[in-house]
């Protein structure tokens, strides 16, 4: 006789198409994120651009740009990984490649597919160590307080533009990006059986960032449109002070 779990009996039988449409917005919701983070990787680390507008106007809007960019792609991870998410429910699709049932109608047990089932096996061992008692869900906690503090703007404290965050806090972000990023290359790979490079996508956005702020300068620079302007402004706010 076949032992039929309690879990097993709660959990309404879902077919592969839902897991597809779970995993298509998964991969939509990782391009988002990508989209942003690629975006502030420059703003927050490119010591030349922060020489540009530093101590100019442009400055705080600036970082107000920066702190953007970073909520945001603070929340489309957090979309990604929350189990209560309607849409992709992380947590589900794990249960579903741990299906037997699912993963035969998607990838038949022959050894033609046996790269293949191992992927989805990878995949879902990395969704399961970011679930309750997983080895890295400190990981996920800690990333969901860093986006409660970026959307309570009152918590955040204004910084210095070459100051970004606590060195931990920026490689545990890293370290759930590369998982994501990890995630949805097998996802693809296992559901859609599709070869996908996500760090060909990061490097498509990153190289348009690039020219992005390579155009961003403050008003110093000889050839700002309202350097004469500013110097008038700055001008008459020394004789005020």
């Amino acid at each position: 006789m076949v032992e039929i779990k309690k879990a097993d009996l709660a959990r309404p039988a879902r077919p592969a198409n839902d897991l597809r449409a779970r995993v298509k917005a998964a991969v939509q919701e990782y391009d988002t994120v990508v989209q942003f983070h690629e975006s502030w990787r420059i703003a927050a680390h490119d010591k030349a651009l922060h020489g540009r507008v530093s101590g100019s106007f442009a400055g705080q809007t600036f970082l107000i740009v920066r702190r953007a960019l970073r909520r945001e792609m603070l929340l489309g991870l957090s979309r990604l990984w929350d189990h209560r998410t309607e849409a992709i429910n992380i947590i589900s699709i794990a249960d579903d490649l741990e299906d037997p049932t699912i993963l035969d109608s998607l990838l038949p047990n022959t050894s033609h597919y046996a790269e293949a089932r191992g992927q989805a096996e990878e995949a879902a061992a990395l969704i399961r160590k970011y679930e309750k008692g997983g080895s890295r869900h400190s990981t996920l906690k800690q990333l969901r307080k860093l986006r409660n503090e970026h959307l309570a703007h009152h918590q955040v404290a204004a910084k210095p533009i070459g100051v970004v965050e606590d060195d931990e806090i920026e490689k545990q972000t890293e370290d759930l990006y590369a998982d994501s990023a990890k995630l949805i290359s097998l996802l693809e790979h296992v559901v859609e059986r599709t070869a996908y490079d996500p760090t060909e996508t990061a490097g498509i956005y990153g190289f348009y960032a690039k020219f992005f702020w390579e155009a961003v300068t403050g008003e110093r620079d000889e050839n700002h449109p309202l350097r004469r302007i500013a110097e008038r402004s700055r001008g008459r706010q020394d004789v005020a002070h």
